[in-house]
Protein backbone atom coordinates (compact mmCIF):
# COMPACT_ATOMS: atom_id res chain seq x y z
CA UNK A 1 0.00 0.00 0.00
CA UNK A 2 3.19 2.23 0.61
CA UNK A 3 4.23 2.39 -2.81
CA UNK A 4 0.59 2.71 -4.39
CA UNK A 5 0.16 5.54 -2.30
CA UNK A 6 3.62 7.30 -3.12
CA UNK A 7 2.56 5.81 -6.89
CA UNK A 8 -0.79 7.62 -7.22
CA UNK A 9 0.53 11.12 -6.07
CA UNK A 10 2.67 10.66 -9.76
CA UNK A 11 -0.58 9.46 -11.72
CA UNK A 12 -3.00 12.21 -9.60
CA UNK A 13 -0.66 15.11 -10.63
CA UNK A 14 -0.05 13.96 -14.34
CA UNK A 15 -4.11 13.84 -14.66
CA UNK A 16 -4.35 17.05 -14.20
CA UNK A 17 -2.44 17.63 -17.42
CA UNK A 18 -3.69 14.41 -19.27
CA UNK A 19 -7.93 15.53 -18.45
CA UNK A 20 -8.11 19.16 -16.90
CA UNK A 21 -11.00 20.56 -14.88
CA UNK A 22 -9.86 18.23 -12.04
CA UNK A 23 -11.19 19.36 -8.39
CA UNK A 24 -8.81 20.70 -6.01
CA UNK A 25 -9.16 18.36 -3.21
CA UNK A 26 -10.88 20.62 -0.36
CA UNK A 27 -13.78 21.02 -3.44
CA UNK A 28 -13.75 17.33 -3.83
CA UNK A 29 -14.78 16.63 -0.34
CA UNK A 30 -16.55 19.85 0.27
CA UNK A 31 -19.62 18.84 -2.35
CA UNK A 32 -22.61 19.06 -1.06
CA UNK A 33 -24.71 15.88 0.37
CA UNK A 34 -28.04 16.79 -1.26
CA UNK A 35 -29.42 13.83 -3.25
CA UNK A 36 -29.63 16.56 -6.42
CA UNK A 37 -26.35 17.07 -6.79
CA UNK A 38 -26.10 13.63 -8.73
CA UNK A 39 -29.68 13.87 -10.32
CA UNK A 40 -27.26 14.43 -13.62
CA UNK A 41 -25.34 11.45 -13.19
CA UNK A 42 -28.37 9.30 -13.26
CA UNK A 43 -30.23 10.80 -16.42
CA UNK A 44 -30.94 7.53 -18.28
CA UNK A 45 -31.52 9.59 -21.56
CA UNK A 46 -28.02 9.82 -22.59
CA UNK A 47 -24.69 7.68 -22.29
CA UNK A 48 -22.74 9.12 -19.64
CA UNK A 49 -18.67 8.95 -20.39
CA UNK A 50 -17.17 7.61 -17.20
CA UNK A 51 -13.00 7.88 -17.02
CA UNK A 52 -10.96 5.97 -14.69
CA UNK A 53 -7.36 6.66 -14.36
CA UNK A 54 -5.57 3.77 -12.61
CA UNK A 55 -1.85 2.12 -12.56
CA UNK A 56 -1.96 -0.61 -15.42
CA UNK A 57 -0.60 -2.96 -13.21
CA UNK A 58 -3.40 -2.32 -10.34
CA UNK A 59 -6.05 -2.71 -13.05
CA UNK A 60 -4.37 -5.96 -14.73
CA UNK A 61 -4.30 -7.12 -11.30
CA UNK A 62 -7.81 -6.49 -10.42
CA UNK A 63 -8.96 -8.43 -13.85
CA UNK A 64 -6.64 -11.01 -12.68
CA UNK A 65 -8.20 -11.46 -9.58
CA UNK A 66 -11.44 -10.50 -10.57
CA UNK A 67 -12.77 -13.19 -7.15
CA UNK A 68 -11.37 -10.94 -4.48
CA UNK A 69 -12.21 -7.39 -3.60
CA UNK A 70 -8.45 -5.93 -3.37
CA UNK A 71 -9.26 -2.59 -3.59
CA UNK A 72 -7.14 0.02 -5.83
CA UNK A 73 -6.42 4.08 -6.10
CA UNK A 74 -8.12 5.61 -8.60
CA UNK A 75 -9.03 8.76 -10.30
CA UNK A 76 -12.60 9.08 -11.61
CA UNK A 77 -13.76 11.88 -13.84
CA UNK A 78 -17.57 12.19 -15.39
CA UNK A 79 -17.93 15.85 -17.51
CA UNK A 80 -16.01 18.66 -15.75
CA UNK A 81 -16.63 16.46 -12.00
CA UNK A 82 -13.42 14.43 -10.96
CA UNK A 83 -12.41 12.78 -7.61
CA UNK A 84 -9.22 11.90 -6.55
CA UNK A 85 -7.65 8.75 -4.72
CA UNK A 86 -10.96 6.85 -4.64
CA UNK A 87 -10.70 2.71 -3.94
CA UNK A 88 -12.29 0.82 -6.98
CA UNK A 89 -13.09 -3.06 -6.43
CA UNK A 90 -14.10 -5.73 -8.36
CA UNK A 91 -17.97 -6.38 -7.54
CA UNK A 92 -20.62 -9.18 -8.38
CA UNK A 93 -21.64 -12.39 -7.51
CA UNK A 94 -22.31 -14.80 -10.62
CA UNK A 95 -21.67 -12.03 -12.84
CA UNK A 96 -17.94 -11.51 -11.89
CA UNK A 97 -15.51 -11.33 -14.92
CA UNK A 98 -11.80 -11.00 -15.23
CA UNK A 99 -12.44 -9.54 -19.06
CA UNK A 100 -15.56 -7.50 -18.19
CA UNK A 101 -15.60 -6.80 -14.40
CA UNK A 102 -17.94 -5.23 -12.04
CA UNK A 103 -17.01 -2.91 -10.45
CA UNK A 104 -17.65 -0.73 -6.90
CA UNK A 105 -16.05 2.96 -6.09
CA UNK A 106 -15.47 3.45 -2.43
CA UNK A 107 -15.47 7.66 -3.10
CA UNK A 108 -14.31 8.00 0.83
CA UNK A 109 -12.13 5.14 1.67
CA UNK A 110 -8.50 6.65 1.65
CA UNK A 111 -9.98 10.10 1.87
CA UNK A 112 -12.36 10.75 5.32
CA UNK A 113 -15.47 12.89 4.33
CA UNK A 114 -14.68 12.76 0.50
CA UNK A 115 -18.48 12.50 -1.81
CA UNK A 116 -18.28 12.54 -5.15
CA UNK A 117 -21.63 14.69 -6.38
CA UNK A 118 -23.00 13.61 -3.00
CA UNK A 119 -22.27 9.88 -3.27
CA UNK A 120 -19.76 7.63 -1.00
CA UNK A 121 -20.53 4.78 -2.93
CA UNK A 122 -21.12 4.33 -6.85
CA UNK A 123 -21.75 0.95 -8.50
CA UNK A 124 -20.95 0.30 -12.40
CA UNK A 125 -22.66 -2.96 -13.63
CA UNK A 126 -20.87 -5.10 -15.71
CA UNK A 127 -24.39 -6.81 -17.52
CA UNK A 128 -22.44 -9.61 -18.20
CA UNK A 129 -25.50 -12.35 -17.44
CA UNK A 130 -27.75 -9.84 -19.96
CA UNK A 131 -27.09 -9.92 -23.54
CA UNK A 132 -29.91 -6.82 -23.56
CA UNK A 133 -27.91 -4.62 -21.14
CA UNK A 134 -30.91 -3.22 -20.15
CA UNK A 135 -33.38 -5.60 -18.48
CA UNK A 136 -31.21 -3.99 -14.86
CA UNK A 137 -32.10 -0.71 -15.78
CA UNK A 138 -35.31 -0.53 -17.19
CA UNK A 139 -36.42 -3.05 -13.99
CA UNK A 140 -35.39 -0.70 -12.03
CA UNK A 141 -36.89 2.36 -13.42
CA UNK A 142 -40.60 0.18 -13.47
CA UNK A 143 -40.14 -0.15 -9.46
CA UNK A 144 -40.16 3.58 -9.21
CA UNK A 145 -42.55 4.21 -11.65
CA UNK A 146 -44.92 2.10 -9.74
CA UNK A 147 -43.30 4.10 -6.60
CA UNK A 148 -41.62 1.47 -5.16
CA UNK A 149 -38.62 2.95 -3.83
CA UNK A 150 -35.26 1.58 -6.07
CA UNK A 151 -32.10 2.91 -7.12
CA UNK A 152 -31.56 5.34 -9.78
CA UNK A 153 -29.72 4.12 -12.95
CA UNK A 154 -28.13 5.09 -16.17
CA UNK A 155 -26.00 3.78 -18.87
CA UNK A 156 -22.29 5.03 -19.40
CA UNK A 157 -19.35 4.07 -21.44
CA UNK A 158 -16.44 3.48 -19.17
CA UNK A 159 -12.89 4.32 -20.17
CA UNK A 160 -9.88 3.08 -18.53
CA UNK A 161 -6.65 5.38 -18.74
CA UNK A 162 -8.37 6.49 -22.09
CA UNK A 163 -9.25 3.08 -23.28
CA UNK A 164 -12.90 2.08 -24.09
CA UNK A 165 -13.68 -0.98 -21.84
CA UNK A 166 -17.19 -1.28 -22.70
CA UNK A 167 -21.14 -0.39 -21.81
CA UNK A 168 -21.75 0.11 -18.16
CA UNK A 169 -24.76 0.80 -16.22
CA UNK A 170 -24.47 3.11 -13.31
CA UNK A 171 -26.26 2.05 -10.22
CA UNK A 172 -26.99 4.23 -7.18
CA UNK A 173 -25.95 2.23 -3.72
CA UNK A 174 -28.34 1.37 -1.13
CA UNK A 175 -26.47 2.96 1.57
CA UNK A 176 -26.98 5.92 4.41
CA UNK A 177 -27.54 8.07 1.81
CA UNK A 178 -29.72 6.26 -0.18
CA UNK A 179 -31.71 5.14 2.79
CA UNK A 180 -31.89 9.09 3.77
CA UNK A 181 -33.32 10.24 0.16
CA UNK A 182 -35.79 8.21 0.35
CA UNK A 183 -37.16 7.02 3.97
CA UNK A 184 -36.12 10.31 5.65
CA UNK A 185 -33.95 8.51 8.23
CA UNK A 186 -30.41 5.70 7.65
CA UNK A 187 -29.68 4.93 11.55
CA UNK A 188 -31.47 2.28 11.26
CA UNK A 189 -30.39 -1.70 10.60
CA UNK A 190 -29.66 -2.20 6.33
CA UNK A 191 -28.89 -5.75 5.76
CA UNK A 192 -27.64 -7.03 2.27
CA UNK A 193 -29.68 -10.49 1.65
CA UNK A 194 -26.15 -12.76 1.09
CA UNK A 195 -27.07 -15.34 -1.36
CA UNK A 196 -24.83 -18.60 -0.69
CA UNK A 197 -23.13 -19.09 -3.83
CA UNK A 198 -20.99 -21.78 -2.88
CA UNK A 199 -23.68 -24.51 -1.28
CA UNK A 200 -26.37 -23.36 -3.25
CA UNK A 201 -28.52 -24.10 -0.74
CA UNK A 202 -31.59 -22.10 -1.20
CA UNK A 203 -33.04 -19.92 2.46
CA UNK A 204 -36.48 -19.88 2.20
CA UNK A 205 -37.32 -17.81 5.30
CA UNK A 206 -37.36 -20.82 7.45
CA UNK A 207 -36.52 -20.70 11.47
CA UNK A 208 -33.23 -21.82 12.06
CA UNK A 209 -33.85 -21.68 15.84
CA UNK A 210 -32.79 -19.34 18.50
CA UNK A 211 -29.01 -18.41 17.64
CA UNK A 212 -29.05 -14.82 15.70
CA UNK A 213 -25.47 -16.18 14.10
CA UNK A 214 -27.83 -18.71 12.07
CA UNK A 215 -29.44 -15.19 10.23
CA UNK A 216 -26.30 -12.83 10.82
CA UNK A 217 -23.82 -12.13 9.01
CA UNK A 218 -25.43 -15.14 6.59
CA UNK A 219 -27.61 -14.82 4.72
CA UNK A 220 -28.64 -11.29 6.20
CA UNK A 221 -25.01 -9.32 6.27
CA UNK A 222 -25.33 -5.86 7.79
CA UNK A 223 -24.52 -3.01 6.10
CA UNK A 224 -24.62 -0.95 9.03
CA UNK A 225 -24.16 -1.34 12.70
CA UNK A 226 -21.58 -4.07 11.88
CA UNK A 227 -20.47 -4.20 15.05
CA UNK A 228 -23.81 -4.85 17.21
CA UNK A 229 -26.14 -6.13 14.08
CA UNK A 230 -29.15 -7.52 16.26
CA UNK A 231 -29.91 -10.28 14.93
CA UNK A 232 -31.79 -10.97 17.42
CA UNK A 233 -34.56 -9.12 15.77
CA UNK A 234 -34.08 -11.06 12.44
CA UNK A 235 -34.72 -14.38 14.51
CA UNK A 236 -37.70 -13.49 16.20
CA UNK A 237 -38.79 -11.82 12.82
CA UNK A 238 -38.65 -14.95 11.62
CA UNK A 239 -39.80 -17.30 14.30
CA UNK A 240 -43.08 -15.09 13.77
CA UNK A 241 -43.36 -15.78 9.99
CA UNK A 242 -43.04 -19.55 10.52
CA UNK A 243 -44.18 -20.03 14.10
CA UNK A 244 -46.66 -17.94 14.92
CA UNK A 245 -50.73 -19.42 15.38
CA UNK A 246 -53.18 -18.32 12.19
CA UNK A 247 -55.17 -16.24 14.78
CA UNK A 248 -52.62 -14.05 15.62
CA UNK A 249 -50.00 -14.39 12.97
CA UNK A 250 -51.60 -10.96 11.42
CA UNK A 251 -50.91 -8.76 14.41
CA UNK A 252 -47.70 -10.17 15.42
CA UNK A 253 -46.68 -9.85 11.86
CA UNK A 254 -47.17 -6.35 12.06
CA UNK A 255 -44.61 -5.12 14.72
CA UNK A 256 -41.83 -6.57 11.94
CA UNK A 257 -43.43 -5.80 7.83
CA UNK A 258 -46.21 -4.00 6.30
CA UNK A 259 -47.31 -6.71 4.42
CA UNK A 260 -49.61 -4.68 1.92
CA UNK A 261 -46.71 -3.04 0.61
CA UNK A 262 -44.39 -6.06 0.54
CA UNK A 263 -47.47 -7.28 -1.70
CA UNK A 264 -47.08 -4.75 -3.88
CA UNK A 265 -43.19 -5.42 -4.43
CA UNK A 266 -43.72 -8.83 -4.92
CA UNK A 267 -46.62 -8.00 -7.35
CA UNK A 268 -43.80 -5.87 -9.37
CA UNK A 269 -40.97 -7.86 -9.42
CA UNK A 270 -43.21 -10.71 -10.64
CA UNK A 271 -44.85 -8.59 -13.11
CA UNK A 272 -40.96 -8.46 -14.36
CA UNK A 273 -40.86 -11.95 -14.34
CA UNK A 274 -37.92 -11.88 -11.99
CA UNK A 275 -36.30 -15.66 -11.78
CA UNK A 276 -33.95 -14.83 -9.32
CA UNK A 277 -35.77 -12.43 -6.78
CA UNK A 278 -37.61 -12.89 -3.87
CA UNK A 279 -39.59 -15.87 -5.42
CA UNK A 280 -36.75 -16.71 -7.53
CA UNK A 281 -35.45 -19.88 -8.99
CA UNK A 282 -32.75 -20.47 -6.39
CA UNK A 283 -34.92 -19.12 -3.49
CA UNK A 284 -35.31 -15.73 -2.31
CA UNK A 285 -32.57 -13.88 -3.20
CA UNK A 286 -31.42 -9.81 -4.18
CA UNK A 287 -33.19 -7.67 -1.83
CA UNK A 288 -32.05 -5.51 1.16
CA UNK A 289 -33.74 -5.58 4.21
CA UNK A 290 -34.04 -2.47 6.68
CA UNK A 291 -35.45 -1.84 10.19
CA UNK A 292 -36.54 1.53 11.40
CA UNK A 293 -35.04 3.42 13.86
CA UNK A 294 -36.36 2.70 17.37
CA UNK A 295 -38.38 -0.02 15.49
CA UNK A 296 -38.69 -4.03 14.97
CA UNK A 297 -40.48 -2.89 11.65
CA UNK A 298 -38.21 -3.72 8.28
CA UNK A 299 -38.95 -3.07 4.59
CA UNK A 300 -37.84 -4.61 1.68
CA UNK A 301 -36.33 -2.65 -1.24
CA UNK A 302 -35.21 -4.30 -4.49
CA UNK A 303 -31.70 -5.45 -5.87
CA UNK A 304 -29.89 -6.39 -9.02
CA UNK A 305 -32.51 -7.16 -11.74
CA UNK A 306 -30.34 -8.69 -15.01
CA UNK A 307 -32.52 -11.72 -14.48
CA UNK A 308 -35.83 -9.93 -15.35
CA UNK A 309 -38.36 -10.66 -18.45
CA UNK A 310 -37.32 -14.28 -18.25
CA UNK A 311 -37.98 -16.46 -20.27
CA UNK A 312 -41.27 -14.99 -22.24
CA UNK A 313 -44.37 -13.10 -21.11
CA UNK A 314 -46.68 -16.35 -20.07
CA UNK A 315 -43.95 -16.07 -16.67
CA UNK A 316 -46.05 -17.41 -14.01
CA UNK A 317 -47.38 -14.87 -11.47
CA UNK A 318 -47.02 -18.11 -9.01
CA UNK A 319 -43.79 -19.55 -9.86
CA UNK A 320 -42.31 -20.63 -7.21
CA UNK A 321 -45.05 -20.10 -4.64
CA UNK A 322 -47.78 -22.85 -6.03
CA UNK A 323 -44.68 -24.49 -7.89
CA UNK A 324 -41.17 -25.76 -7.63
CA UNK A 325 -39.57 -27.48 -4.61
CA UNK A 326 -40.73 -26.77 -1.52
CA UNK A 327 -37.51 -25.93 0.41
CA UNK A 328 -36.93 -23.13 -2.13
CA UNK A 329 -40.44 -21.52 -2.01
CA UNK A 330 -40.34 -18.64 0.61
CA UNK A 331 -42.11 -19.31 3.35
CA UNK A 332 -43.17 -15.32 3.66
CA UNK A 333 -45.08 -15.59 0.74
CA UNK A 334 -46.50 -18.57 0.91
CA UNK A 335 -48.20 -17.45 4.23
CA UNK A 336 -48.95 -14.32 3.58
CA UNK A 337 -51.24 -14.91 0.32
CA UNK A 338 -53.23 -17.59 2.83
CA UNK A 339 -55.06 -14.49 3.45
CA UNK A 340 -57.59 -13.17 0.98
CA UNK A 341 -56.71 -9.40 1.92
CA UNK A 342 -52.99 -9.56 1.22
CA UNK A 343 -53.75 -12.04 -1.95
CA UNK A 344 -56.09 -9.23 -3.76
CA UNK A 345 -53.17 -6.88 -2.61
CA UNK A 346 -51.13 -8.60 -4.59
CA UNK A 347 -53.13 -9.69 -7.53
CA UNK A 348 -54.57 -5.56 -7.90
CA UNK A 349 -50.44 -5.06 -7.84
CA UNK A 350 -50.07 -7.32 -10.92
CA UNK A 351 -52.88 -5.81 -12.85
CA UNK A 352 -51.98 -1.85 -11.83
CA UNK A 353 -48.47 -3.14 -13.49
CA UNK A 354 -50.47 -4.07 -16.38
CA UNK A 355 -51.95 -1.41 -16.93
CA UNK A 356 -49.10 0.83 -15.86
CA UNK A 357 -46.62 -0.74 -18.44
CA UNK A 358 -49.59 -0.01 -21.24
CA UNK A 359 -49.73 3.69 -20.54
CA UNK A 360 -49.96 5.86 -23.64
CA UNK A 361 -50.86 2.61 -25.81
CA UNK A 362 -54.70 3.38 -26.67
CA UNK A 363 -52.89 7.00 -28.47
CA UNK A 364 -52.53 6.86 -32.14
CA UNK A 365 -48.68 7.06 -33.44
CA UNK A 366 -47.64 9.32 -36.45
CA UNK A 367 -47.80 6.93 -39.11
CA UNK A 368 -51.59 5.84 -37.43
CA UNK A 369 -50.31 2.71 -36.14
CA UNK A 370 -51.12 1.64 -32.78
CA UNK A 371 -48.81 3.57 -30.31
CA UNK A 372 -46.54 1.34 -28.18
CA UNK A 373 -47.29 1.68 -23.88
CA UNK A 374 -44.75 3.19 -21.62
CA UNK A 375 -43.07 -0.04 -21.15
CA UNK A 376 -42.20 -0.63 -24.64
CA UNK A 377 -41.30 3.11 -25.61
CA UNK A 378 -39.19 2.66 -22.94
CA UNK A 379 -37.36 -0.81 -24.35
CA UNK A 380 -37.69 1.10 -27.46
CA UNK A 381 -35.97 4.60 -26.55
CA UNK A 382 -33.42 2.52 -24.17
CA UNK A 383 -32.14 0.04 -27.52
CA UNK A 384 -31.87 3.13 -29.21
CA UNK A 385 -29.45 5.41 -27.27
CA UNK A 386 -27.22 2.78 -26.38
CA UNK A 387 -26.91 0.47 -29.93
CA UNK A 388 -23.99 2.04 -31.03
CA UNK A 389 -22.20 1.65 -27.56
CA UNK A 390 -23.30 -1.82 -26.91
CA UNK A 391 -21.99 -3.24 -30.53
CA UNK A 392 -18.70 -0.98 -30.31
CA UNK A 393 -18.17 -2.66 -27.03
CA UNK A 394 -15.94 -6.04 -28.18
CA UNK A 395 -15.27 -6.79 -24.45
CA UNK A 396 -18.84 -8.09 -23.82
CA UNK A 397 -19.53 -11.92 -23.70
CA UNK A 398 -22.42 -11.97 -26.55
CA UNK A 399 -22.13 -11.02 -30.13
CA UNK A 400 -23.68 -8.50 -31.43
CA UNK A 401 -26.07 -10.69 -32.86
CA UNK A 402 -27.24 -11.99 -29.39
CA UNK A 403 -27.56 -8.56 -28.66
CA UNK A 404 -30.13 -7.87 -31.19
CA UNK A 405 -31.83 -10.89 -30.25
CA UNK A 406 -31.99 -9.85 -26.60
CA UNK A 407 -33.53 -6.87 -27.59
CA UNK A 408 -36.38 -8.55 -29.78
CA UNK A 409 -37.50 -10.33 -27.11
CA UNK A 410 -38.14 -7.80 -24.50
CA UNK A 411 -39.25 -6.16 -27.08
CA UNK A 412 -41.83 -8.98 -27.39
CA UNK A 413 -42.43 -9.24 -23.41
CA UNK A 414 -42.92 -5.80 -23.37
CA UNK A 415 -45.67 -5.63 -25.53
CA UNK A 416 -47.79 -8.49 -24.81
CA UNK A 417 -46.57 -9.16 -20.50
CA UNK A 418 -49.80 -7.15 -19.36
CA UNK A 419 -52.09 -9.40 -21.68
CA UNK A 420 -50.67 -12.45 -20.26
CA UNK A 421 -51.11 -11.18 -16.84
CA UNK A 422 -54.74 -10.09 -16.71
CA UNK A 423 -55.28 -13.46 -17.65
CA UNK A 424 -53.64 -15.62 -15.27
CA UNK A 425 -55.49 -12.98 -12.48
CA UNK A 426 -58.42 -14.26 -14.30
CA UNK A 427 -58.01 -17.45 -13.68
CA UNK A 428 -56.82 -17.13 -10.24
CA UNK A 429 -59.55 -15.78 -9.50
CA UNK A 430 -62.29 -17.76 -11.02
CA UNK A 431 -60.81 -20.42 -8.94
Amino acid sequence: MMFRTRFYAFVGAAALVVLGGLLSPSRAQGQSASSDAAAALFDDTVVHDIRLTISTRDWESLKEHFKENTRYPADLRWRDETVRSIAVRSRGTGSRSGSKPGLKFDINYYTADQRFLGLKNLILRNNTQDASNMRELVSMKFFRHMNVKASRESFARLFVNTAYVGLYTIVEDIDKDFLKKNLDENDGYLYEYDFDEDSRIPYAFEYLGTDPAKYVPMPFKAQTHESDPRGDVIERFIWTINEAGAAAWRQMMSEFLDLTAFMRHLGVENFLAEEDGITGDYGPNNFYLYRFEKKNLFTFMPWDKSNTFWESPEYWIFRNIKDGPEDHRNRLVVRALQYDDLRDAYLNTLLECAASAEEGANAAAADGAAAPGWLEREVGTLYELIKAAARSDTIKPFSNDQFEAAITDLKTFAKERSAAVRRMVADERQR
